[in-house]
Formats: structure tokens, sequence, C-alpha cells
């Protein structure tokens, strides 16, 4: 299979320092930098300078790639403008939204790592779910559907085939009113400042707030039990039947979680040949086997 190039000028520091000189005429880049990691992302560093001021920015663009991975750029930049309003310290700021792709602030410190305790972790997942709902949402069977469209033929064997029909022919329940969900709170989308920080919000949508704890359990190799009793200890609640429902979710969601997973690295081997993923879609699809 060979790696799809058809991202164009996002693959290009010069291309991109053109096109962002033609959209933005005020602005002078001076340095675009690729930024490493992040698979549904192919973004860069952005120095330049804007009336005499330095500019550290960040460019998400938008490709083939984030179209195939259900990112939506608008969203992204609509969620990024609400944050700013409500809890600017939160997020990144949005500095213009494009239609190649928005430039958000480039966010200063270090990436999380294990020194950041479990307990802040959750408390920081409580308080994103305690943000107002974004319009839109993710629905799990949907967003199945979508991968799989995006997924060519020759990755589709006869395993996948009856892992995604498992899934598609199964219900989805919903065990709690939606709230702003971010999908995506691993700890390297977690920048260590005071306070916390959180980048990569193109996943955040409104959703069963479970479900993004599952994600989060998921990503940063979290005890499920243990952590559903932190998250709930972070959000107030102690009704013991409260907190078996939320174990319930969660062992619900778990193999909802590996499914997309599944489908989520097939994609990144699609588009940039890095064996991890590969690896990654391999070990998924024999425990969901």
């Amino acid at each position: 299979m060979k790696k799809n190039n058809s991202a164009g000028w996002a693959e290009s520091p010069v291309a991109l320092i053109s096109l962002l000189g033609e959209r933005l005429p005020s602005v002078h880049v001076l340095q675009a930098t690729p930024l490493h990691g992040g698979l549904s992302n192919r973004c860069y560093r952005i120095q330049a300078e804007h009336a005499g001021q330095p500019l550290h920015l960040v460019w998400r663009p938008n490709s083939p790639a984030s179209e195939a991975f259900g990112v939506s750029r608008q969203h992204e930049a609509a969620i990024l403008s609400q944050l700013e309003s409500t809890s600017p310290l939160l997020a990144p700021a949005l500095f213009v939204a494009l239609p190649e792709g928005i430039l958000v602030e480039w966010v200063e410190g270090e990436m999380a790592d294990d020194q950041l305790d479990t307990a802040s972790l959750l408390s920081l997942q409580v308080a994103v779910h305690r943000l107002p709902p974004p319009s839109w949402r993710l629905d799990c069977r949907e967003r199945g559907v979508h991968y799989w469209q995006a997924l060519a033929s020759e990755l589709k064997d006869v395993t996948l085939h009856r892992i995604h029909h498992r899934f598609q022919a199964a219900p989805t329940l919903q065990w709690f009113g939606d709230t702003c969900c971010h999908h995506d709170l691993g700890r390297y989308n977690i920048i260590v400042g005071d306070p916390l920080r959180v980048i990569d919000w193109e996943y955040a949508s409104a959703g069963d707030p479970s479900l993004d704890l599952t994600m989060t359990i998921a990503a940063n190799g979290l005890d499920p039990h243990n952590a559903v009793l932190q998250y709930c200890q972070a959000a107030g609640i102690v009704a013991p039947t409260e907190i078996k429902h939320w174990h319930q979710a969660v062992a619900y969601w778990q193999p909802w979680c590996e499914y997309l997973a599944l489908l989520w690295y097939l994609l990144g081997w699609q588009h940039w040949q890095e064996p991890t993923y590969l690896e990654q879609a391999e070990i998924l699809k024999q425990r969901l086997a």
C-alpha cells in the first residue's frame, strides 16, 4: 500500500509558509516546524510576527487524513472559541480559522507524564464534563461506520468484518446525560502548569461522560475500578448505587472503545505507514475476535 500523499501543502513547510502568507498578509511567518506524534494530525509549530509582536502558534490542518478520522476543524474552532469565553485557561486560544485549517495558541510547558497523579487527571476530566456541551455529539456506531468507509478494502479481512458487523448490530446505551467530552484526555494532551491545560480538542463533542471516562482510562492505562472510584470522588458522587452505575457503564463501553481504536489504528497505518499503528491494531483485533 502506498503512503497517502494527497495532503499536499500540509507536508511541506515552504508551501505552508506561502499559504499562510497569502491568507494572512498582516502576519509574517518566520518558521514552520513539523510536530511529531498524533495519529490524526500532522501539525506544525508556527513562529511568526504580527504588528511587531512575536506569535507562537500551532497549525492544525484540514486534510484527507483528518477527514478520514472524522475530525472537523470547524467544530474544533467552535469549541475553542467557546472555551475562551468560559474557561480561558483550560485550552489553547483560537487565533484564526481558515478553509485549510486552524491556527491556535502554542501552549508552553511540558507534556504530562506519570508524575501527574490519577486523582488530578480525573479531576480535570470532571472539570471538562462540567463545561457546556457542544451542539454536536459523538455516536459510537456512526463513528465506526465513518472509519469503516474510509478504510481500504485490503485491510478488511474476515476477522475485521465479523468484529465490525457485531458492533454495528449491537445496541448503544445512554448511561448518563450528555456533557462536554474531550474524547482523548491522555496525559500526552495535558500540559503541566498552574493550571493544567488541555490541548488537541479535535474529537471534543457532546456525549455520554462515561464513554469519555472509559476512553481516558484506556488512553492512560488506568485500572478501571480505581479510576471510576477516583472520578466519582472528584465529581462528588457518593451514593453506592450511583457509583455502581458508573462501574457498569465503563465496563459496557470498554469493548466499544477497543472497536473504535482498532479502526482508528488501521486508518493510521493506511495514511502514514507507521508499523506501530498496525501492531496496535493487530493486538486489538485479536482481543476483540
